[in-house]
């Protein structure tokens, strides 16, 4: 079981690191559309850089960036509401913390599903997107990817939590790396 979370931890924090990679990239490909179309309209349409495509390119980061960035974050505090927690024993208050993210992991497992079966649907009739004609299976099956982490990591945190087992975080090293 260590083992299993230790995988799902290192995974779900390369997702991480990855989600901030997109998030970098959206930034960017906002400051360049946004100065490439300054550029335009200063030179009145004589220099033109321009792209198409540069809103879906957002739209599809800001995606990615929110499903890589969600099994890391499962487990890292959810809203608590103090005034029906406060008089709760540490088992209790244990209990419905770990219940609660074993519904995240239920929540990743149901859209996971819907994320394949829009993989498979898109797949089979050719949809692509709007601008950059990229097929849409391809983004519902890694959508579908990171959902799937969700799933894992929301039922293995959520149990570890329960049963009072000290799940190693995503940010804890193994031997071999404080090693290093």
């Amino acid at each position: 079981m260590d083992t299993l979370n230790r995988l799902a931890d290192s995974i779900a924090m390369m997702m991480y690191r990855l989600s901030g990679v997109f998030i970098f990239t959206m930034m960017m490909l906002i400051v360049t559309d946004v100065a490439v179309r300054t550029l335009f309209s200063l030179s009145d349409g004589s220099i033109d850089f321009t792209f198409t495509g540069g809103i879906e390119l957002v739209n599809f980061s800001l995606l990615f960036a929110m499903l890589f960035a969600f099994p890391h974050a499962v487990d890292k505090g959810q809203i608590v509401v103090d005034l029906f927690t406060q008089q709760m024993d540490a088992a209790r208050l244990r209990f419905f913390t770990g219940a609660y993210t074993i519904c995240f992991g239920f929540l990743g497992g149901a859209l996971c599903w819907r994320f394949i079966e829009g993989g498979i649907s898109a797949a089979e009739s050719g949809e692509l997107t709007q601008d950059l004609l990229i097929p849409l299976s391809g983004i519902y099956y890694i959508g579908a990817i990171a959902l799937s982490m969700l799933a894992v990591r929301g039922l293995l945190t959520g149990y570890a939590t329960i049963f009072h087992y000290k799940a190693p975080t995503a940010d804890s090293q193994t031997p071999q790396e404080m090693q290093l």
